[in-house]
């Protein structure tokens, strides 16, 4: 027996020993040890050969990791390159600043021949106050009381949310209005001020090559996730996967996965039931 195995449960066991070319959906409640197995499953990978830098760890962020580098970066692994570990917005971010050449123009950039600024969420909301402050000076959000930097933030968070869940940052009033399902016209005059400084933000961003977590998300799923040349990259590269917190992930994640999935040669994707609920 492989000493990765020995402090395993018997139903850990039967996951690490299923052959290699399996793609397995582990399901269960928070806590069961589905991580550790994961794990001892990914050092059976490098044991028998295959190349770390073929395999693909994928998380909703990066923190959720830490269990897996500490595994990876032991003594005495096998060689052949290190564990892809990526969330979706990382690999979106990857792909944008590899093939900006190919997709600058297409996703309407003013200045496709210049390269890219990928914002932070400190930069971004930098921007967005540089834009709105001046729209609050004409009238915009005269009846919203609330400190301004939760202003500029809740406005990135509405382009964010657009972004991972997949539709067009134009419909962000319409969805509130929608959602919220009041008559009061203030409230309905607040989300339609939200929209016009999201417009406001995103022409700003294609304007000067700004690319916030919302734009890399769209650009790449629009532009670059279909495109042949960025299909035969990541196919050629990545030909094991393991997915840790499905739950917790983005819709946009979900299809990418689900479309991305047959490719693989093997998988492991792992669902919190419930999604740890009422467990801390």
């Amino acid at each position: 027996m492989h000493p990765i195995i020995k402090s395993l449960t018997p139903a850990q066991v039967g996951l690490v020993e299923q052959p290699l070319g399996q793609k397995i959906f582990l399901e269960g409640p928070t806590g069961s040890g589905k991580t550790t197995a994961a794990i001892a499953r990914l050092l059976i990978l490098l044991e028998n050969g295959i190349p770390g830098g073929s395999i693909l760890l994928v998380l909703p962020q990066r923190t959720l990791a830490i269990p897996y580098m500490d595994a990876l970066h032991q003594p005495g692994l096998a060689a052949g390159g290190m564990v892809e570990v990526l969330t979706i917005g990382g690999l979106a971010q990857r792909m944008v600043d590899l093939f900006w050449p190919l997709v600058g123009e297409d996703a309407g950039f003013a200045h496709p021949d210049r390269p890219p600024t990928f914002l932070t969420l400190e930069t971004a909301q930098y921007y967005m106050a540089h834009l709105v402050r001046p729209l609050r000076e004409e009238g915009l959000f005269e009846s919203v009381s609330i400190d301004p930097n939760r202003l500029y933030s809740q406005i990135i968070d509405n382009l964010n949310k657009a972004a991972v869940v997949g539709f067009d940052h134009t419909q962000i009033a319409e969805k509130l209005i929608t959602a919220w399902g009041g008559k009061d016209p203030a409230q309905v005059h607040v989300y339609k001020d939200a929209q016009t400084c999201a417009n406001a933000f995103r022409s700003y961003c294609l304007e000067h090559n700004l690319l916030d977590f919302s734009l890399q998300l769209e650009v790449f799923r629009k532009h670059l996730w279909g495109n042949p040349l960025v299909q035969e990259m990541l196919l050629r590269r990545y030909r094991h996967l393991v997915v840790d917190n499905l739950e917790e992930d983005t819709p946009v994640a979900h299809d990418i996965l689900s479309d991305w999935l047959p490719e693989f040669e093997s998988a492991l994707l792992i669902f919190d039931r419930d999604a740890g609920y009422r467990r801390f």
